[in-house]
């Protein structure tokens, strides 16, 4: 099953998990500090085709910590489902926002934490199996909820965990290649490790062999510094098969810039 993993193949042990299948919401320990108290209400104009959240006071809003999986033929739009269960979600709900930063990002959006009908609507999706939990550089007090609600998903099965497709064999440059500039998930055995020298440059993780068309990882020696502050080695993932996720971004092969310790976990 797609969604199976073993508890001990975690690389986060951060990664919280609620043993009920109540709602998400109601698991206290993933979900601390993830409440609609203080947000402010809003309403919702539109949603646009990436997910963005554009309200009737002009303000467009990110859904931080989420990402849909985009398939090469649908013009990189995440699934028609999706949509039409946030708008359904939405509807004439209660909406209310927390916004993570003041500062928008260069195509004029806010991120925030979104909640409908008192629920967090990053976590409902992301537990439907809708979407899956997206590394972010704003750490709300939401995040661990996403990634509970990830595992739940996960353990039930539910939406994109029953399809196999849903995780790309790292092996297969050619059909990681066809993501380009998509976020995807994929997994595979790790051939190769190379550090920087001396701290500087990029270090490289290798899923084929030398000269084979496969996804490499990329790692900013300022971000693995941070990553290892955190307990993370890159030497720990010779031989040992990984699930990442992140944007794939095209060369003499498809790779990935790892700059999150939560971007990677052990798959064995």
């Amino acid at each position: 099953m797609v969604g199976k993993m073993s508890q001990s193949g975690r690389l986060s042990a951060r990664i919280a998990v609620c043993g009920t299948a109540a709602l998400l919401l109601t698991c206290k320990a993933s979900a601390a500090g993830c409440e609609a108290s203080g947000a402010t209400q809003v309403e919702i104009a539109r949603i646009t085709d990436e997910l963005d959240l554009v309200l009737k006071d002009d303000r467009s809003i990110r859904l931080v910590g989420l990402k849909a999986l985009a398939r090469p033929d649908s013009a990189a739009q995440p699934d028609a489902r999706l949509l039409a269960w946030i708008r359904e979600a939405a509807g004439d709900a209660p909406v209310t926002l927390h916004v993570l930063s003041p500062i928008a990002d260069r195509w004029g959006r806010l991120a925030g934490d979104v909640f409908v009908e008192g629920r967090h609507l990053q976590s409902t999706l992301v537990q439907a199996g809708l979407a899956v939990a997206r590394p972010d550089d704003l750490r709300g007090p939401c995040w661990e909820a996403v990634k509970a609600a990830e595992s739940q998903a996960r353990r039930a099965n539910k939406g994109l965990w029953a399809d196999r497709s849903s995780i790309l064999p790292a092996t297969d440059g050619s059909k990681i290649a066809e993501r380009e500039g998509l976020f995807v998930l994929a997994s595979g055995r790790v051939r190769h490790v190379s550090r920087a020298r001396e701290g500087r440059g990029r270090s490289y993780v290798d899923f084929g062999k030398r000269g084979e068309n496969a996804l490499f990882l990329s790692f900013d020696s300022k971000a693995l510094t941070r990553m290892e502050k955190q307990g993370f080695k890159l030497e720990q993932l010779t031989d040992r098969v990984i699930l990442v996720r992140g944007v794939v971004l095209k060369g003499r092969s498809p790779h990935m810039v790892v700059d999150d310790l939560d971007a990677i976990e052990f798959w064995d």
